[in-house]
């Protein structure tokens, strides 16, 4: 019988093998229990036990990680997202978490009041930090998502109401993990282009947690040191995030905000309208002040031998009002014909006057507006809507964009 030796291991081999089973065999996952244990560290560094009914691991956030917003204490609920890490030296694995947010409603409300009090305290709500939003912007930037109503609310309202402000758009989520980091960056990328007069930020509404991405720190931080006036409009009306709080304008809905951010080409009409009226009445009451003031002279003792100084003073006059009639005309020639050039404009960019030369809008069933080849199959319905009328068609081919 031949000997064998046996293939022996080392504490600090069969400790690698565990790690690398654990941490390569696990994926990044989102883990629902309840804290106990919860130590801050002077380091900065949160150690605590996550644990339900039937067992529990040890937990770690590393002071590099964003501050959850919230106080941790023994027995909150908590969603901890992260991987599964092993200690080798100390021969225990760990939950490394990466965010942390409270479990259900009645959590994130009081995740929402505590990071409320202490962003307050530190004066980031406080009036006396708002910007005034330009009167007359030349462009605004938008903060939200692509694909959101949002978006189109946003758009229709400016190019509707203020046809000369060029718009800009930073796409970002607006809800999910990493939702707040980008709008954070796009706030700040918009700061750092030195391209908008202001901006706006939201999204449509939703559930608390739906918005939660509009309450986190970082964005509200963003918010708040802002050189460009940031106007919030996220969700309903009834709904008030921290977004809101620190803006500089709140607006109750994404449709709302351009009524609020930019002046109504209806309104700047009519004050013109009203502006010519005043200047014309100015006028009138000038000439009548001046023929006053002349039939007063024509009658005084002296008016004989001043004759030839009331000539003159009746030719400066003549002279003044046509200056003044001349001027009026120019100014008013010169606001009929922005006027013309933006009515002009507007139609151009109308969707009927694009669809009169012969486009048409391929919709989904539901409603939803095909831009690309790539999305359809054969055998899709589609809605094709025309310039008059529309026509229910199904995709018998699919042509690849080259």
């Amino acid at each position: 019988m031949t000997n064998v030796s046996p293939d022996i291991w080392s504490v600090s081999r069969l400790t690698a093998e565990i790690r690398r089973l654990l941490e390569d065999g696990l994926p990044l996952l989102y883990l629902e229990g309840e804290l106990s244990n919860v130590k801050h560290h002077s380091s900065g560094h949160r150690y605590f036990t996550i644990k339900d009914e039937g067992a529990q691991i040890p937990g770690v956030m590393w002071r590099t990680r964003p501050d959850p917003g919230f106080d941790l204490r023994d027995g909150l609920k908590v969603r901890a997202y992260g991987r599964v890490v092993v200690w080798e030296q100390g021969g225990r694995y760990q939950f490394d978490v990466l965010q942390l947010i409270p479990a259900g409603l009645g959590a994130l409300q009081m995740a929402f009041e505590a990071l409320k009090t202490r962003l307050a305290a530190e004066g980031l709500f406080d009036f006396s930090r708002k910007k005034p939003l330009p009167r007359f912007p030349q462009a605004i930037g938008i903060v939200t998502s692509r694909t959101g109503a949002a978006l189109h609310d946003l758009a229709w309202g400016f190019a509707t109401r203020y046809p000369p402000a060029r718009l800009y758009l930073i796409p970002v989520a607006v809800q999910g993990e990493g939702a707040a980091a980008e709008i954070a960056a796009a706030i700040e990328h918009f700061n750092g282009m030195n391209l908008v007069d202001m901006m706006v930020i939201g999204r449509g509404g939703g559930s608390l947690e739906d918005l939660w991405a509009f309450n986190e720190e970082v964005v509200v931080r963003a918010i708040a040191s802002s050189r460009i006036p940031v106007v919030s409009a996220v969700g309903h009306e009834i709904d008030i995030s921290l977004s809101d709080l620190a803006a500089d304008l709140r607006a109750p809905t994404p449709t709302a905000a351009a009524g609020l951010m930019v002046p109504d080409r209806i309104d700047l009409l009519a004050t013109l309208g009203q502006t010519r009226q005043r200047m014309s009445r100015s006028l009138r009451r000038g000439i009548e002040l001046w023929r006053e003031r002349t039939a007063r002279i024509r009658g005084g003792y002296g008016f004989r031998r001043a004759l030839n100084r009331v000539n003159e003073e009746r030719m400066r006059l003549t002279d003044l009002a046509a200056r003044i009639e001349a001027d009026n005309r120019r100014l008013l020639e010169l606001w009929r014909q922005r006027l013309t050039g933006t009515r002009d404009r507007l139609t151009a960019l109308s969707p009927s006057a694009v669809m009169e030369r012969g486009f048409a809008v391929a919709r989904r069933p539901d409603r939803t507006i095909i831009r690309s080849s790539a999305v359809l199959a054969s055998g899709d319905p589609l809605e094709l809507q025309f310039a008059r009328g529309s026509a229910a068609v199904a995709v018998i081919g699919v042509k690849p964009s080259e």
